[in-house]
């Protein structure tokens, strides 16, 4: 349990810390500082926020238990988080456990960050998380996954949970560069430029010209045997580079999120005009959203926008990229995207965050919507500067807070009633999830 906590300021004589990386969950939001400091905020309901609770923090606070752990990286799940320490090569996961996301050999939640003793010692390059599933990419250019596997989205040739990390026989001497993870599906791109899809494929979200699952990595043809230099997953589509820096995206399309005007689903890589003139330097995904980094620092947006996540100051949803606009035209120089909220770092060590509020992922203090960028005051060089964050100072974890399951399961309703607040059991098929998937409603 947290015992006490206080503001904690970089040590005496180094100079400032500032935010290096970020990642957004599905309600929850990661940052990591210069050195080696983490911090999370948001909904903490199932200990994704690692500070040994299940409360919610509208402000970002550091995880004082990974302190001196020397993490050089974190990735955030659905509800779940990963972080990767130096020292020791050490993968360390917390948060809900279900399916065996957290990679420890059961399906327990977890509040505070815990080694995974199975990726002990090995040297890890990459970390994806979906929804419910995790993957890591080796030195050596190996694919480790785990968690739920209901669609093949391990890529292990079976649809068995796994508690624990297992290699992806399938890339057997293929190295791989780097993999993302969605809902049900992955999709990896090799040292070579290939592009793989697996797991669950209704949408055309693996690239593969049909809407089969595929329970094995399998290659994506593309026209002129384009070599890809990135992925990324949305929940139902997918996102991909080619080495010339040109946009492609696939899959799932309702909302607008594949960005080609239309609301038509795509089965293979559909190069996005709109942003044909320009060289895309970062991609992210979220729940029906996507966003687009061009090399001259420029961010994009489209796809669902209910909260304003797209950050175009509306709530409408495009499906076209429109530019988001920052104070002073600052440039941007990474991303991410959560379930329905955004992260974004400029070239002036300035943090900024828009979409979803309610449970306080957004980082400001409150629960509020916002559909235009807003300052992060305690991360950024225009703010605070990193100087003022509390830190949950954790003596030890003695249980965890109970949920009932009541309160914390239910079936993803069917489209026609989502916003709905409370949970619901849907009637019938949903085309829009798997068969008998059991989620939580988040909104």
């Amino acid at each position: 349990m947290a015992a006490e906590e206080g503001t904690v300021a970089p040590p005496s004589g180094q100079p400032p810390r500032q935010v290096v990386l970020i990642s957004a969950g599905a309600s929850h939001s990661v940052a990591l500082l210069s050195g080696n400091v983490v911090c999370s905020w948001g909904r903490g309901e199932d200990g994704q926020l690692g500070h040994g609770n299940a409360e919610d923090r509208l402000l970002p606070t550091i995880v004082s238990v990974l302190s001196d752990q020397n993490i050089v990286s974190v990735t955030c799940g659905a509800d779940h988080t990963t972080a990767y320490s130096e020292f020791g090569s050490q993968v360390y996961s917390w948060g809900w456990g279900d399916f065996g996301r957290l990679g420890h050999g059961n399906s327990s939640d977890v509040f505070s960050p815990q080694p995974v003793k199975a990726l002990q010692h090995m040297k890890i390059k990459q970390i994806a998380c979906g929804d419910s599933h995790c993957l890591a990419v080796t030195m050596d250019g190996e694919v480790q996954s785990w968690g739920r596997n209901q669609n093949g989205q391990l890529g292990l040739g079976t649809t068995e949970d796994s508690l624990v990390p297992q290699k992806i026989e399938a890339f057997k001497g293929i190295s791989v560069k780097m993999v993302a993870a969605g809902a049900e599906h992955t999709a990896a791109v090799t040292d070579d430029g290939e592009l793989y899809g697996w797991g669950w494929g209704r949408y055309g979200n693996l690239g593969l010209g049909d809407r089969r699952d595929r329970l094995v990595p399998e290659k994506v043809s593309t026209a002129d045997s384009l070599k890809m230099a990135m992925v990324a997953c949305g929940w139902r589509h997918t996102i991909t580079v080619s080495s010339s820096g040109a946009l492609y995206t696939y899959g799932w399309s309702k909302y607008g999120q594949l960005g080609h005007g239309d609301f038509e689903d795509h089965l293979i890589p559909h190069q996005l005009k709109a942003l044909s003139s320009f060289c895309i330097s970062q991609i992210a995904g979220g729940w029906r959203h996507t966003m687009a980094l061009t090399s001259d620092g420029k961010l994009y947006g489209w796809g669902w926008n209910k909260f304003g996540q797209v950050g175009v100051g509306d709530n409408v949803d495009h499906c076209s990229p429109v530019h988001v606009k920052f104070p002073d035209e600052q440039k941007v120089i990474k991303i991410s995207c959560g379930w329905r909220h955004t992260l974004a770092i400029s070239e002036r060590n300035n943090v900024f965050s828009w979409g979803r509020g309610t449970s306080g992922q957004l980082g400001h203090g409150d629960s509020i919507d916002r559909n235009i960028p807003k300052l992060i005051e305690a991360l950024s060089a225009d703010g605070f500067n990193c100087q003022q964050i509390e830190s949950s100072n954790e003596i030890a974890l003695t249980g965890k807070v109970w949920v009932s399951p009541s309160e914390r399961y239910a079936i993803v309703p069917d489209e026609t009633i989502v916003g709905q607040r409370s949970p619901v059991r849907a009637s019938g098929s949903d085309a829009n999830v798997p068969e008998n998937d059991v989620k939580r409603i988040r909104f």
